[in-house]
């Protein structure tokens, strides 16, 4: 006999007996297992055993949490915490997006200025260099700083001459 694809196994309606007492099935699945009950003996005897044990597992309520319960997740969980080694740590921290921040923050202040160094280093034509030491030997002949200032000292060590 071919099933149709809504039609359900025995050993599929097993698995889903417990919540479909609970009333937590989809629609779907609710009408699939109510038409395979109604033409499948064994699984209602199944969910009849289900149901007789619903109200001696209700009676027993829910039982008392101890006292120093919260105490003890929090320790074992700090215990974890403190134990991991470094590396899984920062990891850790990694993970949490705080450490993934700072470094592609760091890597784009890296890169910026790499390129701002690597354009200034490789600045300008040859023609353009001379005409900036064409510059500063003029703005040292032209200076009115006497010769033992700290602006000659300067000045004598941008263009390779003069005295100290």
């Amino acid at each position: 006999m071919k099933m149709r694809p809504t039609q359900m196994h025995c050993r599929n309606c097993h698995t889903r007996l417990s919540a479909y007492l609970d009333g937590e099935l989809p629609e779907q699945e609710l009408r699939d297992m109510k038409r395979h009950l109604d033409g499948c003996a064994d699984c209602r005897a199944r969910l009849a055993e289900l149901a007789a044990l619903e109200a001696p597992l209700t009676s027993l309520g829910t039982p008392a949490m101890p006292g120093d319960l919260e105490f003890r997740i929090m320790a074992r969980a700090s215990r974890e915490y403190f134990d991991a080694p470094i590396k899984s740590r920062f990891r850790e921290i990694v993970r949490r997006g705080l450490g993934m921040t700072a470094m592609t923050s760091a890597l784009a202040v890296g890169l910026l200025l790499g390129g701002l160094l690597g354009w200034n280093s490789h600045g300008g034509s040859v023609s353009e260099r001379g005409m900036m030491r064409t510059e500063n030997t003029v703005s040292a002949s032209l200076s009115a700083a006497p010769g033992g200032s700290i602006e000659a000292a300067v000045l004598a060590g941008f263009d390779g001459g003069g005295r100290l």
